[in-house]
């Protein structure tokens, strides 16, 4: 079910009728069939959302779990309530959840659990405790490094729905600061704009005019920056906290 085609983005024809998605959201739950047709638009979306989390799982789990998200999205829209925001930030918290969750009950069928720092109540003395912090520190440590692998893995596989891959981005990143500070500020731009990024996230494409509209930049300087653009968005809109960290600390001089 996890077919290439249906992860490669859709053509860019910059048809901005994303404006309109509260809307259909709203319709979709009026009509089954609207929601039918809504829930298949969101299909690269939702297979992008199951990659990120389950890289690990074979074929049909992964199946089950998309089958999760689907039902998540669909209840999404029953529930959703235009006066309390826009419907793409729900949807994606509401099936983010939900393949978290299904998640969880996989492992703990699996018996895979998390380890909690195993520290005995009667380890009073001084060396005893100096141990234990030391051992929480270097777990704590190792927790976040595998943490960081297994954000580095999910990006991977997103991206790759983009048909971006990390030799990609590295090539393509900009190399000077002021060009950085120009891009990262795109980024910020768009992130304020949800009709641009229910356009990116859920159709899959880059409205390359509509962000030069929005930011006054040249389209064919932002369609030189599109790789990292679109993998800033990513990470911005994603579970990264991470690789969040490491886009605004790193990559300076």
């Amino acid at each position: 079910m996890f077919d290439k085609e249906d992860t490669v983005e859709l053509i860019d024809t910059d048809a901005d009728n994303s404006g309109s998605l509260d809307d259909r959201a709203v319709a979709a739950n009026q009509s089954e069939d609207v929601a039918k047709v809504l829930i298949e638009e969101f299909l690269p979306f939702l297979r992008a959302r199951v990659a990120r989390y389950s890289m690990r799982f074979d074929e049909h789990i992964r199946d089950d779990i998309l089958s999760s998200a689907m039902l998540a999205l669909y209840e999404a829209i029953q529930k959703y309530d235009i006066d309390k925001g826009h419907f793409f930030p729900f949807a994606d918290r509401v099936v983010c959840a939900r393949i978290i969750d299904q998640i969880r009950i996989i492992n703990r069928q699996e018996g895979n659990t998390v380890p909690l720092h195993d520290v005995s109540d009667n380890e009073q003395s001084a060396q005893s405790s100096a141990i234990n912090v030391i051992s929480i520190r270097n777990y704590d440590e190792e927790r976040r490094r595998s943490r960081l692998a297994e954000e580095i893995e999910q990006f991977t596989s997103e991206i790759a729905t983009w048909g971006i891959t990390m030799a990609n981005l590295v090539k393509n990143s900009p190399k000077h600061k002021e060009l950085r500070k120009t891009y990262k500020k795109v980024v910020a731009d768009i992130i304020r704009s949800p009709d641009i990024i229910q356009t990116i996230n859920v159709k899959r494409y880059f409205p390359v005019k509509s962000i030069a509209k929005l930011t006054g930049l040249p389209q064919k300087k932002l369609e030189r920056a599109r790789t990292y653009i679109v993998a800033a968005i990513v990470i911005k809109t994603g579970d990264y906290e991470l690789l969040s960290t490491y886009i605004e600390e790193g990559g300076r001089g």
